[in-house]
């Protein structure tokens, strides 16, 4: 089964062609946007044209070639904050991990208003 992560991507309308370059071939095209494809993507987020990609329960491997969706939003993201504060600051993401404490972070994209909410629930787990 393997060890699985639920991930948010916010990308702004502004850095929607810096993403589309990296899909630079149909395989990944359809990996990403396709039917069969793990992601959720909201076209509309916020109602502004940004992008949400959104999965649960997925295998996020970074270092697995089998993952090449996975590579592929990790070379996004490390070319962005590369860049000016301009490009980091258009896009956010997070992964939440199965244990409590693994939470990772990237992008400044404040506005894009995406975040952790922990709460203590009692019964009907």
């Amino acid at each position: 089964m393997g060890y699985r992560s639920d991930i948010a991507i916010a990308i702004h309308k502004d850095l929607q062609g810096d993403f589309l370059t990296f899909l630079n071939t149909e395989e990944l095209m359809a990996e990403i946007f396709g039917d069969s494809s793990d992601f959720e993507l909201d076209k509309d987020y916020q109602g502004e044209g940004h992008w949400l990609f959104t999965a649960e329960d997925i295998k996020w491997y970074t270092n697995w070639d089998d993952f090449a969706d996975v590579q592929m939003f990790q070379k996004f993201m490390d070319e962005m904050d590369k860049g000016d504060q301009n490009k980091w600051g258009k896009y956010r993401f997070i992964r939440l991990g199965e244990e409590i404490d693994d939470i990772e972070y990237r992008g400044e994209w404040w506005e894009g208003r995406l975040g952790v909410s922990r709460r203590i629930t009692a019964g009907g787990l």
